[in-house]
């Protein structure tokens, strides 16, 4: 009879998996803020460095119309995010402050999120660097999350298929 080994030894050759990632992922917050932006970025590279996926599994997301993100989101929420004329008490109840740089991010995210849900009907599965963004509501962020790029998702899904 044949020993089982101890430990299985895994190759590290990079799979088909397509990964959404994009280097808007991160934006710049304030020294100290409590928000680990950096971990978007840090999981790509991580991924690479140990040799779990390859550049050539990378699929990079395209903005979305503004209608999107209104399938799910209030359209004057919307605008007052995207433009940054979203009051104080509603930017302290995201924990995010507004910036240029964080509004693009949020949108790339989006966009990652219903590329990744695309990509995973076509080939059976399909990761995202970020996303998750399940704390907003239809009317307001909350918990660091603008939009809920999963409800956006799902969304934008119902009309594509």
């Amino acid at each position: 009879m044949e020993k089982i080994p101890d430990k299985i030894p895994v190759k590290k050759q990079p799979m088909d998996l397509p990964i959404v990632y994009h280097e808007n992922y991160v934006a710049p917050l304030p020294p100290g803020h409590r928000f680990p932006m950096a971990k978007f970025r840090m999981l790509w590279e991580m991924l690479l460095a140990s040799g779990v996926a390859s550049h050539a599994q990378l699929h990079a997301p395209e903005l979305l119309p503004q209608s999107s993100i209104e399938l799910v989101h209030d359209s004057s929420y919307v605008q007052a995010y995207c433009n940054g004329t979203l009051d104080a008490k509603a930017q302290r109840r995201i924990g995010l402050p507004w910036s240029p740089a964080l509004a693009n991010r949020t949108c790339t995210a989006l966009a990652g999120t219903v590329l990744t849900a695309k990509l995973a009907l076509e080939c059976g599965l399909a990761c995202n660097t970020a996303g998750g963004t399940h704390h907003a509501f239809p009317s307001f962020g909350s918990g660091f999350c603008i939009f809920n790029d999963l409800a956006i998702a799902s969304r934008v899904l119902q009309k594509w298929v």
